[in-house]
C-alpha cells in the first residue's frame, strides 16, 4: 500500500469557507489587488489563503495558518500544506507579504507594508536629449506588471521617444 494517495485533491473553493468565518472581504480583495499590480494571477487556493492568512493574524507560521483554513473550510478540506508554503513564497517573493525568522527559527508571515514610492518615468526625445517626465499611472503600473512577470522590479524608466510630427 502507497504511504501517499496518488489522487489529487481538487482545489478548494470559496463557498467552503463556513459561513460567518474568514476574513473581511475588504482586505482580502486588498491583497487580491496588489497581488494582480506584481503580475500574480490569482486563484481560488490564493484567495483562501488570503482568509487563512488574515484569520491567523500577524506573525503566524505556515502551520498556523493551515490549522486555520482547516477550522474555517467545512469538511476541514484545507490546502495542502505544500500548497500553502508554495504560494507563500511566491507572495514573499512578490512584496505581498513579509516573513520574518523568529530566534527559534520559524518563518513567521505578515502582511507587507504597501509600497507608495512614485515611480520616475521620464521620456527622452531621441533627436534633442529633452526631458519629459511622464505622470501617468497607467504607464507605472504596466511596467510593473511586465516586470514582475519576469521576476523584476522597476526602480526608473527612460522611455526614448521621437517627435510625432513628420516634416512634409
Amino acid at each position: 500500500m502507497l504511504a501517499f494517495s496518488e489522487h489529487r485533491r481538487s482545489s478548494p473553493s470559496l463557498n467552503e469557507i463556513r459561513p460567518g468565518m474568514g476574513a473581511s472581504r475588504s482586505a482580502v480583495r486588498r491583497l487580491e489587488e496588489r497581488s494582480e499590480e506584481v503580475g500574480i494571477k490569482m486563484t481560488d487556493l490564493r484567495r483562501i489563503l488570503f482568509h487563512g492568512l488574515l484569520e491567523a493574524g500577524p506573525r503566524a507560521t505556515a502551520v498556523e495558518i493551515w490549522k486555520t483554513l482547516c477550522r474555517i473550510m467545512e469538511h476541514g478540506r484545507a490546502p495542502s500544506q505544500g500548497s500553502i508554503q508554495r504560494n507563500l513564497n511566491l507572495f514573499v517573493e512578490r512584496g505581498i507579504l513579509r516573513r520574518d525568522v523568529s530566534p527559534d527559527r520559524l518563518w513567521r508571515y505578515s502582511v507587507a507594508p504597501e509600497r507608495k514610492t512614485v515611480l520616475a518615468i521620464t521620456f527622452v526625445e531621441a533627436g534633442t536629449g529633452r526631458k519629459i517626465a511622464c505622470n501617468a499611472p497607467e504607464v507605472a503600473t504596466l511596467l510593473r506588471r511586465v516586470a514582475a512577470e519576469h521576476g523584476l522590479a522597476v526602480q526608473g524608466a527612460a522611455i526614448t521617444v521621437t517627435s510625432s510630427v513628420s516634416a512634409t
